[in-house]
């Protein structure tokens, strides 16, 4: 995976856990809430850029011809489970692992 494609992959990443901070302190990110982005609309928009990133990382895993199909399955699991954190650890260390094996 090039660095821009790194990048983008990441912007999902950064989006969602900017707005997980929303919830520790209400005023944390106010201006967003009043004059970016109505409130009914920010959960749709982050779960689905999120929901195509984490896409985009599964069918990446599982076109890997050469790697187990149990460490496929452990990291699938863990992309849906811990989204946030484990795809930029994927996107930015495991890949290149992944692809090495490969």
């Amino acid at each position: 995976m090039n660095r821009v494609t790194k990048i983008l992959l990441t912007i999902p990443s950064i989006i969602g856990i900017a707005y997980m901070a929303t919830f520790w302190s209400n005023d944390f990110f106010v201006w967003i809430t009043n004059n970016v982005i109505d409130f009914e609309y920010q959960i749709p928009i982050i779960n689905g850029i999120v929901l195509l990133q984490i896409g985009y990382l599964i069918y990446r895993l599982w076109n890997y011809k050469n790697i187990e199909k149990k460490t496929k399955t452990e990291w699938t699991y863990i992309l849906i489970i811990f989204n946030v954190i484990s795809s930029l650890i994927f996107i930015w260390k495991k890949d290149n692992e992944l692809n090495k094996i490969n």
